[in-house]
């Protein structure tokens, strides 16, 4: 009975990595990004050393350069659309680093997965800022990109997208660091477009 167990189990695995194209169900890689950030902003209320309550907010254009590097798992659920999880370290501006993690929806055109296609792609995740005391971050990001099918299982992907992250800064105040238990608010957000390449098998 455990005999015809597996071997119906492994059938079903046959048959969900079949089809057209012989394309692979389960998937992994690495990616990575050279960011260009375009705006920023903060939005900070706390005490200051001195003992009176300041607010502080700013929306502003400027460039700024980050590096991201991911991997990631994730599984084709047909030809034209994979869902992944996205694991990673990032630089936000002027800020801080952080390690967001994130799933990924893909939509791929052209209806073999052999050869090579476009595929337009968002996602949204959260994760952790790295600084003294880590706090909560969010982000989100919709792109595109054209995928080389360098053989049935191994693509390599050019890829193009506008980057969104919500994140809590340190409160810097005339060269003071704000302790958090006078913060009553430090938000910030950091926009930026991106390049990168992948490897994906």
């Amino acid at each position: 009975m455990r005999r015809g167990v597996l071997i119906l189990f492994f059938a079903c695995l046959c048959l969900t990595s079949s089809g057209k194209g012989s394309m692979q169900r389960f998937t992994f890689g690495t990616e990575w990004s050279y960011c260009a950030s375009f705006l920023s902003g903060y939005r900070y209320y706390f005490i200051a050393p001195e003992g009176y309550r300041e607010e502080l907010h700013k929306d502003m254009a400027g460039y700024n350069t980050d590096g991201e590097v991911f991997i990631h798992g994730g599984y084709n659920f047909n030809i034209h659309w994979n869902l992944s999880l996205y694991l990673g370290y990032t630089g936000i501006g002027n800020y801080h680093h952080g390690i967001p993690v994130s799933l990924r929806a893909t939509r791929y055109f052209g209806d073999n997965p052999i050869n090579d296609r476009w595929f337009a792609y968002c996602d949204i995740g959260s994760g952790i800022s790295i600084k003294d005391k880590p706090a909560e971050l969010i982000t989100a990001k919709a792109g595109g990109g054209y995928r080389i099918s360098l053989s049935r299982v191994t693509k390599l992907d050019f890829l193009a997208s506008l980057r969104f992250i919500y994140t809590h800064p340190d409160i810097i105040y005339y060269d003071a660091v704000i302790p958090s238990h006078d913060i009553g608010r430090n938000d910030g957000y950091i926009m930026s477009v991106s390049v990168g390449i992948g490897l994906t098998f």
